[in-house]
């Protein structure tokens, strides 16, 4: 496992670099996750941070290679690094992974240190990382393309509880523009809804919050990325 140890320059440019929007794909709202997490149809609310490279930066990886370094930068770095430590002393239970649509199937495994979060390879699908937040899908396209993103979905809070939501880690390869190098697009797509009472989440409380450590997980995710 490599170490977390990643350049403090990447982190910072990509805080500059990244962009943040209101509205996601209708592919991920209309995706089995959302619908897992939100089986009710409950009124959401989304966000999406993007940030946009050379195709050359990932020219030497698979898409699942990519995600999984994303992965383990998203869960594994510093800003998580508290958020980690709540859900393993116990605020997991407040909070468990759990849909009951969902189930579990037997090759997931659960993931409680972060340095466990593997970086080269996507853990099965129904892999629990901190109690909180569970792998629903991957999707790994065959032939990258424009037409053919690849994406994990991983779900948070619980279809029984009053808060839930998703987050979609994707790579979109751009049009390309005649004279121009090829780019790549790294996506964060994020969903949160209650799936109890059709009316916001308790997260819409602490809207500026959310968008800061939104901001900062996707950079320490677009470091591990680029190491």
């Amino acid at each position: 496992m490599a170490p977390r140890l990643l350049p403090r320059a990447a982190f910072i440019q990509s805080l500059r670099q990244s962009s943040y929007t209101i509205p996601v794909s209708p592919e991920f709202l209309a995706s089995p996750s959302a619908k897992l997490v939100n089986p009710r149809g409950h009124v959401m609310n989304t966000d999406n941070i993007a940030q946009t490279f050379p195709a050359s930066v990932v020219a030497e990886l698979s898409d699942e290679r990519a995600l999984a370094l994303f992965t383990s930068g998203f869960f594994g770095g510093f800003i998580f690094g508290f958020e980690r430590f709540i859900l393993r002393i116990g605020g997991y239970n407040l909070l468990p992974a759990r849909y009951t649509g969902f189930e579990v199937p037997p090759d997931a495994v659960t993931i409680w240190q972060n340095v466990d979060v593997p970086d080269t390879y996507l853990l099965p699908v129904g892999s629990c990382l901190f109690g909180s937040f569970r792998m629903l899908a991957k999707h790994i396209a065959a032939v990258p393309s424009v037409e053919e993103p690849s994406y994990v979905d991983y779900a948070f809070g619980s279809d029984e509880f009053v808060f839930g939501g998703c987050h979609r880690f994707q790579i979109n390869r751009l049009p390309v523009t005649e004279g121009e190098e090829p780019k790549i697009q790294i996506e964060l797509q994020h969903l949160r809804c209650n799936p109890q009472k059709n009316q916001p989440s308790v997260a819409e409380y602490i809207e500026r919050f959310h968008y800061v450590y939104a901001k900062t997980l996707f950079a320490n995710g677009i470091q591990a990325l680029l190491r």
